[in-house]
């Protein structure tokens, strides 16, 4: 028996007792899976430590953490947020920034991602610039998932 006296396993999950639905929520799961052939360097010796900064609406959403010395690598980081309006209509900002131990981190590019005018939302390329060239690309995939109000 569960609790109230009614079994559990009786319910589906996301019920009320009455059988009815209950309300949900969207909330957004943004992968940061890996950072793409980097072009621009900002270090005099060695290659950049990237991290990537993620805003949402221009909402600061969450970061990553630095790499050391390197232009390529798989990150698979994974940042959820809540929007307040449709998720599909959120307009994401990607800064690519390369992680110094002495003075301010360096901008390496940026780049942005519209979910709204794609078809698939798994493993899109986001390619960055700097100044108006291309310096290299984060791929991501973008889940909207439906979580429980209780």
């Amino acid at each position: 028996m569960g609790f109230f006296g009614s079994s559990d396993d009786e319910r589906e999950e996301g019920t009320k007792p009455s059988g009815a639905p209950a309300e949900t929520t969207d909330i957004v799961e943004l992968y940061i899976d890996s950072i793409n052939n980097i072009t621009r360097k900002t270090d005099i010796t060695g290659q950049i430590d990237p991290y990537v900064i993620v805003y949402a609406n221009d909402v600061l959403v969450g970061k990553t953490k630095p790499v050391n010395n390197t232009n390529s690598v798989v990150v698979n980081e994974l940042i959820v947020f809540k929007t307040k309006g449709e998720p599909k209509a959120t307009k994401l900002r990607f800064e690519l920034m390369d992680k110094d131990d002495i003075g301010d981190d360096d901008e390496v590019g940026s780049g942005s991602f519209n979910p709204a005018v794609e078809e698939s939302l798994e493993n899109q390329l986001v390619h960055l610039k700097y100044k108006g060239k291309d310096i290299g690309s984060i791929s991501i995939t973008m889940n909207i998932k439906p979580i429980l109000l209780v």
